[in-house]
């Protein structure tokens, strides 16, 4: 049966050439780029410029109409025989032009999976309105709390238990365990008669990775499969990031900041009712197509304060307007059109900053100016904010205080570290490992009588002469002390083949920061283990550091009365300081225990027990994938066939196929739909073989201590640095 195939843009057919040539290409990561998750597409094809057509493009060719936008794809399908082959979008490319009049118009078909950057653009993790369900109040007690019992949130119809939790990690100062010293004002976190300890100030909240995937479904209106982004998936469900924004504590001041609740009446007094906001979500709207534009005016509109102030508001957790060393009553904006407020689920957040606790009441105007048919209507309303307040109620919201990182970035960074590939079936992004996508189709198609067997090539797959894993960023100064004396980064892996195999270099540069934690030792007991551990975002010089976005897990640690576990003090204030005997400590391991799966990409020393924990990323994500191309058996063989309708409506990309008796993978499946003609890219199974490279293992553990950093020394192999 001859290949028709047809082509509906927005459920519209499009009319195509008799002998166009159509060539779609489907392609798995490919064995030379691996990197790449893999997508439908078309090579750039030609359909008449007709009076269908025209139609359709609304004659794109004449700028001088306003019509056709070429600047985004438009949903599309494409069929055989009549017959739904597959799902996509459409990217209009160009006209061809002769004579000034249209010939052809120039298309690019794409399957869906590369809708995902299209659709998220460059929206950063504090672009996600949903994350400000996810909020808590920031003092000394509710941080104490939430070092022991994390916060279940309830959001978007869903319960998320253990949302949030605070985690033993300082923003800046320096901890350890001395049971024999009770010097005050220290970070010596061992009970005594002083007040000392961690600061409650110098700890920041992490937000389950979990959340943040189901914010940017809601976002964006996608659903992700539950293969890998599910709730028994520990590996992926127990991962928490932690809200370190900025450099330093939460709020980058030392005085009393506070976040300022406002109440608005109605609009003119009509009947709709701006809702109450803690922070507002204020943005352009559209009436029946009509544009509406918002300004606001801000001022002080009860009592005069004598003390010097500055008021801040935050767009989407950045500065937008700041004034400081204000006295008295005065207006700060007047319906400025520099701060017209942007269009968009745009939040804006106000701040007041003192030194004292003056009595006064900050207000908002908001003016809505709506363009109707006969020109702008303006539509008013006020409201005030409650009063300042000496034991202020601060709130940190997550989507305020996530790293500065891109959404498309933060996914790639999850892909890349779990080996992750994705293609969309129906409406469902489907998530796997690439194991898993290998492992999810037991079917086979033997196309032997079908292939050309008058031409084929068997070609050698060049295994990798060099292979680097690691993360953006490992300066933190407990591991930069350790590539400090190992000479090795911490939790990466890599393995130079070079002078033993020809080869491309395989690397993987996951955007996020790695930490090595540490288990504090007792200096006043004969440097006893504690069951602290701990992690410190400083420099080299011991000041606070800000560095890529920090991913890990977290082990709750308990204590007693009588000598179980180790109580741990939290300074609640230059007076007062609690012992904690319950709480979370940061860890790269999904339990530490015993050896269970790490965020390492090669086998280290567990920084808890000290032994080996072998399922690093590499080991359990890339491992068996990577060292199939050492194989000296394996080839990448190419094939021209013939396939049938029933095949090619059929075959998957994890499906296997059969040739003489041999068993592939697909590598690439390329179809013209003008001559009937797939060219096949295909890779043999082969059987269990051992690896010949210049390490004695590729999950070699690359490091033989602990790195430590107590009361006064940094320990790495045995050596001995003063800080």
């Amino acid at each position: 049966m001859k290949l028709q195939l047809q082509l509906y843009i927005e459920e519209q057919q499009v009319e195509l050439h008799d002998n166009e040539s159509v060539v779609l290409n489907q392609s798995l990561q490919n064995v030379r780029d691996i990197k790449k998750i893999f997508t439908d597409f078309t090579q750039t094809f030609n359909v008449p410029a007709s009076k269908v057509n025209n139609k359709i493009f609304k004659h794109f060719y004449n700028f001088a109409i306003d019509g056709f936008d070429a600047r985004n794809k438009k949903t599309s399908e494409l069929h055989l025989n009549y017959e739904p082959f597959k799902k996509g979008k459409v990217k209009l490319e160009g006209v061809q032009m002769e004579n000034n009049q249209p010939v052809n118009y120039r298309l690019t078909f794409y399957g869906n999976t590369v809708t995902l950057p299209d659709l998220i653009g460059d929206d950063k993790l504090d672009n996600l309105t949903a994350l400000n369900e996810f909020s808590i109040q920031y003092d000394a007690d509710t941080i104490i709390d939430l070092m022991d019992n994390p916060k279940d949130v309830s959001a978007f119809g869903e319960t998320f238990t253990d949302a949030l939790v605070v985690p033993l990690i300082t923003h800046t100062q320096r901890l350890y365990y001395n049971s024999t010293e009770d010097v005050a004002g220290t970070g010596n976190l061992a009970s005594g008669s002083t007040v000392k300890g961690v600061g409650y100030d110098q700890l920041k909240p992490a937000l389950r990775v979990y959340a943040i995937i189901r914010a940017i479904e809601r976002q964006y209106g996608i659903t992700f499969s539950t293969h890998f982004f599910s709730k028994t998936n520990d590996v992926f469900y127990d991962l928490y990031m932690w809200l370190h924004r900025r450099k330093g504590g939460v709020f980058e001041e030392n005085a009393l900041q506070q976040e300022l609740m406002f109440t608005f009446n109605t609009f003119n007094g009509n009947a709709e009712v701006i809702p109450s906001f803690q922070r507002l979500g204020l943005q352009n709207r559209k009436y029946g197509g009509s544009s509406t534009r918002r300004e606001i005016k801000l001022s002080v509109v009860t009592g005069s304060p004598t003390t010097e102030y500055s008021i801040i508001v935050k767009k989407n957790g950045e500065d937008w307007f700041k004034q400081d060393n204000n006295v008295g009553t005065q207006t700060f904006i007047d319906f400025s059109e520099d701060y017209r407020l942007d269009s968009g689920e745009d939040f804006y957040s106000f701040y007041i900053l003192t030194e004292d606790t003056d009595t006064f009441v900050l207000g908002i105007d908001l003016k809505e100016n709506i363009l109707r048919v006969y020109g702008y209507t303006t539509r008013l309303a006020t409201a005030t904010s409650n009063t300042l307040s000496s034991t202020p109620n601060i709130q940190v919201f997550a989507g305020t205080q996530t790293p500065k990182i891109k959404v498309m970035d933060f996914l790639t960074g999850l892909f890349k570290m779990f080996n992750l590939t994705a293609y969309q079936e129906d409406d469902i992004v489907v998530v796997r490992t690439l194991d898993s996508f290998y492992a999810s189709s037991t079917a086979s198609h033997d196309i032997t009588e079908y292939i050309d067997k008058a031409k084929s090539e068997v070609n050698a797959i060049m295994p990798y002469s060099e292979i680097e894993l690691t993360y953006k960023d490992t300066e933190a100064i407990i591991a930069s002390k350790h590539r400090e004396f190992s000479n090795l980064e911490w939790g990466t892996a890599h393995f130079n083949n070079k002078g033993i195999y020809e080869g491309d270099s395989y690397t993987i540069d996951v955007p996020f920061e790695h930490h090595k934690f540490e288990r504090l030792l007792d200096a006043g007991n004969n440097n006893a283990q504690t069951a602290v551990q701990w992690g410190w975002s400083a420099d080299d010089n011991g000041d606070s550091y800000l560095g890529a976005p920090l991913l890990f897990y977290v082990e709750k640690v308990f204590s007693d009365f009588y000598g179980l576990g180790t109580p741990i003090s939290v300074q609640k204030s230059s007076t007062v300081t609690q012992l904690v005997y319950n709480y979370h400590i940061p860890s790269n391991a999904v339990n530490i225990s015993s050896p269970s799966q790490t965020i390492n990409f090669s086998a280290e020393l567990n920084e808890y027990t000290g032994e080996v924990f072998p399922k690093s990323l590499f080991d359990t994500f890339y491992k068996s994938y990577i060292i199939d191309t050492f194989n000296i058996n394996r080839r990448l063989s190419k094939f021209k066939a013939f396939l049938p309708l029933s095949i090619i409506q059929n075959i998957k990309l994890q499906d296997k196929i059969i040739i003489f008796n041999s068993l592939y993978r697909i590598n690439t499946l390329v179809t013209n739909f003008e001559t009937g003609i797939s060219g096949l890219e295909l890779i043999n199974e082969v059987s269990d073989f051992n690896v010949i490279t210049n390490e004695s293992d590729l999950a070699k553990t690359i490091d033989t201590s602990i790195v430590t950093i107590d009361s006064s020394k940094v320990k790495a192999d045995a050596e001995e640095l003063t800080i």
